[in-house]
């Protein structure tokens, strides 16, 4: 492999062609990559839902759900299958193992649906199957607000949602408080009767009207004509002149037992944005779409649009996710920026201009290189591929650095530019393919983290795995030949023997690190027990007593919130929007809140039995404001507590993979009664025993008033009366019921006809007064019906087959604990496991920590095996290269150091571990910190062997001194491109813009804090722990030999004897 180099050399100018090639094919790459703000997870669920209209939600478990479920427990793949069945529908959703093909789940998904579709009531509607990405959920809203009256917001809506789903990265605008159109007849009841006229006969009489009929073509020998039978509807008079009864004397038509109006369905829903009557627009992004180009055409269609609706209306922009991408975006390229130029300030400084703009060169060439192997890769340009640049953009350089510094050695031992550079290529080809590959080896399980979280963070060590990877093509290719074209042609070392460099601060450390190293090599055995003793002491008994918990990602300062209005009773659809404005007023009374967004109803995946409202607010940027997000929220939710008989939750947006709440807990059984026995329980003792606790709500569907009607079937039997007939006109007394569609020029979608009685008749007192036609003529139904006031459940919900409810809980911000602190999820978990373990629920009851709980948990698993996968590749690549297990374990000894180094950190700025982040840091570590002793070792093992005559203690010095420098800056390159965020600061060079605690900053300080502790920790006590280390070995061997005569040759023995 070695003559990698010299082929190099041999075609410089084929090198520098093709390194030509990168640079600009890398930055088409860069142009063309999609930006996303956060990665398009596929989410491994998918739902078929069945409508039958009418249905309770007991017949629709029953009649629905079951036999579904039956059917799909067998499907390949199920991890989890969950049924709920509400008013006239059942949805059931499979969730696969993540990384499941997606495409093999819909078809055996689809299979198995049409298998059992028999079984399903026949007035049921066709199954509907979808799959669910991040793509379902809405990136920005627009919403139309002003004066003018629903009809024109609506008009202009849907004009401005043609426009919008016709930009391509758009996939679709769902229209929210906009109440479908409807053309409905109202019948007059009094009129109908006179005229003895059945529903029957107004349902025929506009189906048999609205038909499609073939009149077909006559071919006369002297021309063909096409024949046209008039028969579909297309005004609305064509619907108000339809013959309903036909006598001998007279014809009736619709219009004379009621009128026909063009209007809007009863409102079911609301919008309101900033204290405005709205109709708003939730975009929806297609997979893989570019954010921030998509969002200047959707910016661009706007305001092309506001120049043509009324003065009285305007276009609000709310809940706009690409402002995330843009700030991350925007944010983290100034860093990485600020990162090239302390790290390049730092290698100039260190090694001169020359040789550091040949080791700056490698950071644009890898960038590069990276992104031509992302873009055929389809991965797009997201804030984790940018921190795995962040991330790499210290390591990077650290085998440039090794070869320019080996070579300014010989350049000083009087060697011309080009075969110093040759033979520390080829000298350093070896160790440098080690310390790269153990880096990536601790990557490398990263890729593979499996779940939830392990799909949204693995573009971090996949990037990171690919810039490392582009870095060897640099140190190995490229560096050699411009090296010995561009590079120095006299050293920055005074001369090859003498490790001055001219430079009097590393100079006065390396001569205070030889006076120290003396002592640390003549005792080996008490330099090696302090460390040990030191480690313990930091990452046991300090760690172990002072630690401030656990968190599941970052603690990042919120921007936005949910909002989640709960109320119990039969609200109707204006009752919850009174609701929801005190609600609203309340909330715009609030300081810093920028928009607010709500409306009424739930979404299907809302978790809470009795949600009638939810909402979504913002914050005004930091800089306007002199309080954290936090504080805000805390303040909305204090401001909306006192509502009586509402409950309002505020949740506020956390960092990473979102769930429903912080804890989650699950309660399944055998029996429903138990089941919902059993979360009343834990409810009413997380509520009043658990302190810290907030926005407690559970899927126990509270109990609502429903109107039976119930038929005395014998008796209608008897007077010839259909139980279809009864059905139809109760349905004229509440929404009426659908006779029929029509296609208005006007409009892009099918209007329903609807008949239904006049406002004054529609009472559910006047059910006694309708009448229906017998073979006794017209009898009141009061004569065989009844109206029965009953209680009824909103939802039956199950999982795998057991009944299932489910408590969410947040965490109180505005409580402390004893030590000052918020409460820690992780406390309260422990807190409420405990209860529950001493707890005796009714038989078959089982209890289960869900949602994040159950997320951390499998992240704290997978970053364990990962880090034992690291550990393991990395001891195979260092036996390998070292053909010992002593230096191999010596080299990785540097990791527990590392560990401890965070730990320290942790402690120095009160900061909880974090599963993820803190995890990932130390598996990154792992990598990053045996470099150093590989390089030592590697030098070491060298100059044994050019020195035999020098003692051994003599070769370690000597090891120590020569590679003092390229430790110390390799160490630091990584340090100073994580320095900023590490200490809390975000800085833009370029935009000359300093910004301190910014959201940015949250997401990653943990991350950048552990490694900078870990990494300065870990080489400071490599410094001293190896060269005792290796000093060790002849120590005992020779102790041993004095001792007791092992080791020596049987004859030196027996002379000893005699």
């Amino acid at each position: 492999m070695i003559k990698i180099v010299d082929f190099a050399l041999s075609k410089a100018r084929t090198t520098l062609a093709l390194a030509l090639v990168v640079i600009i094919a890398g930055a088409y790459a860069r142009t063309t990559l999609t930006v996303a703000s956060e990665p398009n997870i596929s989410l491994p669920l998918v739902s078929v839902s069945v409508f039958l209209d009418g249905a309770s939600p007991e017949d629709a478990s029953r009649l629905i759900a079951r036999p579904l479920e039956t059917r799909l427990r067998s499907v390949p793949g199920i991890k989890e299958l969950s049924s709920s069945a509400r008013l006239s529908y059942a949805r059931i959703v499979g969730e696969f193992e993540v990384g499941y093909d997606i495409d093999t789940a819909l078809r055996d998904i689809k299979q198995a649906v049409e298998e059992v579709k028999f079984e399903l009531p026949v007035e049921a509607e066709d199954p509907q199957i979808r799959e669910y990405s991040f793509a379902m959920f809405p990136v920005m809203n627009l919403s139309l607000v002003g004066s003018a009256s629903m009809r024109t917001k609506v008009f202009f809506a849907r004009e401005l949602q043609d426009r919008l789903e016709s930009i391509s990265e758009v996939l679709a605008a769902d229209l929210e408080g906009a109440p479908e159109e409807v053309l409905e007849g109202l019948i007059d009841k009094s009129k109908m009767e006179t005229y003895g006229i059945t529903l029957s006969q107004l349902y025929s009489a506009i189906a048999n009207n609205n038909l499609i009929i073939p009149g077909g073509a006559q071919d006369t020998g002297s021309g063909k004509f096409n024949i046209e039978v008039p028969s579909v509807f297309e005004t609305a008079e064509d619907v108000y002149n339809i013959p309903i009864k036909v006598t001998q004397d007279a014809v009736v038509t619709l219009s004379d037992i009621g009128q026909i109006n063009r209007t809007f369905k009863d409102f079911s829903s609301y919008a309101k944005v900033n204290g405005e009557d709205a109709v708003t627009l939730e975009i929806r992004m297609r997979v893989g779409a570019n954010a921030i180009e998509a969002k200047k055409k959707i910016l661009k269609v706007k305001e092309e649009f506001e120049t043509s609706i009324p003065k009285n209306l305007s276009i609000i922009r709310t809940n706009d996710d690409t402002v995330w991408a843009e700030v991350m975006i925007s944010e983290l390229e100034g860093n990485i920026i600020t990162a090239i130029f302390l790290v390049m300030i730092l290698v100039i400084a260190s090694m001169g201009v020359r040789v550091g703009m040949l080791v700056g060169l490698s950071i644009p060439f890898c960038f590069l290189l990276t992104f031509i192997i992302l873009k055929a890769l389809s991965i797009e340009f997201n804030f984790l591929v940018m921190m795995g640049l962040l991330l790499g953009l210290g390591m990077l350089i650290d085998g440039s650095i090794v070869v320019t510094e080996y070579a300014d050695r010989k350049i000083s031992e009087g060697l011309n530019r080009k075969e110093a550079y040759r033979l520390a290529s080829k000298r350093m080809f070896y160790p440098i393919i080690s310390s790269t590959a153990t880096t990536i080896a601790a990557f490398t399980p990263l890729i593979f983290w499996p779940g939830f979280t392990g799909q949204f963070m693995r573009f971090l060590p996949i990037t990171v795995f690919i810039v490392l990877s582009s870095s060897l093509v640099y140190a190995m290719v490229v560096t050699p030949v411009v090296g010995s074209l561009f590079g120095q042609r006299r050293s920055t070392l005074v001369s090859g023997e003498s490790e001055q460099t001219g430079e009097i601060l590393f100079d006065k450390l390396s001569a205070f690190y030889s006076k120290a190293l003396r002592k640390f090599v003549k005792n080996p055995g008490e330099t090696m027990i302090a460390v040990i003793m030191l480690l313990w002491f930091f990452g046991y008994a300090m760690y172990g007593n002072f630690n401030k918990g656990t968190l599941y990602f970052a603690d990042v300062d919120p921007v936005a919130a949910e909002i989640n209005v709960r109320a119990r009773g039969n609200f109707s659809s204006q009752e919850a929007k009174s609701i929801m404005e005190i609600v609203e007023e309340r909330l715009l009374n609030v300081e810093h809140v920028e928009n607010l967004y709500m409306t009424t109803g739930s979404q299907w995946f809302n978790a809470g039995g009795d949600t009638m409202s939810r909402g979504y607010m913002e914050v005004v940027d930091t800089q306007f404001r002199d309080i954290s997000g936090n504080e805000v929220f805390m303040k909305a939710q204090e401001a909306t507590s006192g509502i009586p008989g509402v409950i309002v939750e505020i949740t506020a947006e956390e960092g990473g993979p979102s769930f429903g709440s912080p804890i989650e807990l699950g309660i399944f059984g055998d029996s429903e009664e138990s089941v919902a026995k059993t979360t009343e329980i834990i409810e009413e003792y997380m509520l009043n025993e658990v302190i810290g606790l907030t926005n407690i709500r559970s899927t126990l569907p509270y109990s609502l008033i429903e109107w039976k009607v119930e038929v005395n079937k014998q008796k209608a039997a008897q007077l010839g009366v259909s139980i279809r007939d009864v059905g139809a006109l109760v349905q004229m007394l509440t929404n009426g019921f659908q006779v029929g569609e029509y296609r208005p020029d006007d409009s892009k979608d099918e209007i329903e006809i609807r008949a239904r009685f006049a406002t004054e008749n529609r009472s559910l007192s006047g059910i006694e007064d309708l009448k229906v036609n017998s073979m006794n003529g017209l009898i009141p139904i009061s004569t065989f019906v009844k109206l029965v006031p009953v209680e009824n459940r909103q939802s039956v919900v199950r999982r795998d087959g057991k009944f299932f409810h489910e408590i969410g809980v947040a965490i109180d911000k505005t409580q402390l604990d004893s030590s000052g602190q918020v409460y820690l999820v992780s406390d309260k978990v422990k807190e409420i496991g405990n209860w529950l373990s001493r707890q005796e629920f009714d038989k078959g009851i089982n209890t289960k920590f869900r949602g994040m709980q159950e997320e951390t948990e499998e992240v704290t698993e997978f970053l364990s095996i990962a880090a034992i996968t690291a550990l393991a590749l990395m001891l195979i690549l260092l036996v390998t290269q070292f053909n010992s297990f002593y230096q191999s374990t010596l080299v990785l000894s540097a990791v527990f150091m590392s560990i401890v180094g965070v730990l320290v950190g942790l402690l120095i700025t009160g900061k909880p571990f974090s599963t993820t982040m803190t995890g990932i840091s130390i598996v990154a570590l792992s990598g990053i910190v045996v470099n150093n002793n590989i390089v030592l070792i590697d030098t070491f093992n060298r100059l044994t062997g050019e020195f035999p005559d020098l003692s051994r203690e003599d070769v370690i010095i000597k090891t120590c001194k020569q590679r003092l420098r390229p430790i110390l800056l390799t160490t630091a390159t990584t340090i100073f491109g994580l320095l900023p965020l590490a200490l809390g600061i975000s800085i833009d060079v370029l935009g000359r813009e300093i910004v301190v605690g910014s959201r940015v900053v949250g997401w990653w300080q943990n991350l950048a804090s552990s490694i900078v502790f870990g990494l300065a920790f870990s080489t400071i006590l490599t410094l001293i722990f190896t060269p005792a280390a290796l000093t060790l070995p002849s120590r005992i061997k020779f102790w041993l030999e004095n001792r007791y005569h092992f080791l020596k040759p049987s004859s030196e023995v027996m002379n000893k004897k005699s």
